[in-house]
């Protein structure tokens, strides 16, 4: 009697205590509660933003302008808790960008397809053709994302966040401060674990000397290369994830972002050798660094993490909470 009385006691736990805990819509790390998603609808679907696209201002429901950022930004076969988080960072940037001045650059739109200025688009049945025989699969899995996470974003002092993000780090993501001069708090140099160790990790182009000086030239006409290759990039300032920040070519300052547009190179963090006619610049991870990492984020879902942990992983000092209605 006394072990079917436990064991009774033991079934009552499973059944009603347990899910409790596992159920409980807030996030472990900050405990500020989640609101439980209407019963009237996706707030994602009530959400109308507008967008730049192809030449023309569109208006649409948030939740299908998400998909086709997820479609476009991130690889559908990642792991699901990595589309997760990827789709709260970007309802977080388009709530942040809804909140500033239309920018002239999208003809008054919240935000625009350009991924060098907002975020890429691509309509999800688009991506279809280039999905093949998965297309279903990841449709469900983009769409599942994207309405399992239904109007959670980013708070910083009540405010969403401007959550950027990139490919590949190099090992540690860069602070805002390092790469556009402006410090966010919640913008911070964090360890990512795992990434160097990814395929495709460094990469090295190479050019002529001819062909480096004239793609320099061609932007910056005062700059002086000498007869020793050697000192033409002097005076590098590095930040404390390994970008470029600041560094002097043929006698000009320039930023590292400067260089790395001028020559398209992955990443700011580059080293650079001259030998025999060639300059070899080798580069370190993908992107601009700053905010969640996406491979990161793939690699820590494939430890087990769920969204939340991952998006707190590279957002310092943030809180989770809902788009209001």
């Amino acid at each position: 009697m006394k072990r079917f009385l436990i064991l009774c006691l033991i079934l009552w736990a499973l059944l009603f205590i347990i899910p409790i805990f596992v159920q409980r819509p807030w996030d472990e790390n900050n405990a500020i509660p989640l609101p439980v998603p209407q019963k009237d609808g996706s707030i994602d679907a009530a959400t109308e933003i507008t967008l730049y696209h192809n030449g023309a201002v569109e208006t649409l429901a948030l939740d299908k302008y998400l998909e086709g950022v997820l479609s476009a930004e991130m690889p559908a076969s990642f792991p699901i808790e990595a589309l997760k988080a990827q789709v709260v960072a970007a309802r977080t940037y388009t709530m942040n960008r809804a909140s500033l001045t239309p920018s002239s650059e999208h003809q008054g739109a919240m935000v625009c397809s350009n991924s060098a200025h907002c975020k890429a688009y691509r309509p999800i049945e688009d991506a279809k053709k280039a999905w093949g025989d998965k297309a279903n699969i990841y449709i469900n899995k983009i769409k599942s994302a994207v309405s399992s996470t239904d109007g959670e974003i980013l708070l910083y002092d009540g405010k969403p966040i401007s959550a950027v993000f990139f490919s590949m780090s190099s090992g540690k993501t860069e602070r805002a401060v390092d790469v556009w001069g402006s410090d966010v708090p919640y913008l911070q140099s964090v360890e990512s674990v795992g990434e160097t160790q990814l395929e495709n990790f460094e990469k090295t182009v190479s050019f002529s000397y001819d062909e480096f000086k004239k793609k320099l030239a061609e932007k910056y006409p005062k700059m002086v290369f000498g007869d020793d290759p050697s000192l033409w990039i002097t005076d590098i300032t590095r930040s404390d994830a390994g970008g470029v920040m600041k560094l002097t070519v043929g006698g000009v300052p320039l930023k590292g972002s400067d260089l790395r547009t001028l020559l398209s190179l992955r990443s700011t963090n580059f080293s650079v050798s001259c030998a025999n006619g060639t300059v070899t610049v080798s580069t370190k991870g993908y992107g601009h660094g700053v905010g969640m990492s996406q491979y990161g984020a793939k690699l820590l879902a494939e430890e087990g993490k769920i969204y939340r942990d991952i998006l707190s992983t590279y957002y310092k000092g943030i809180n989770f909470g809902k788009i209001s209605k």
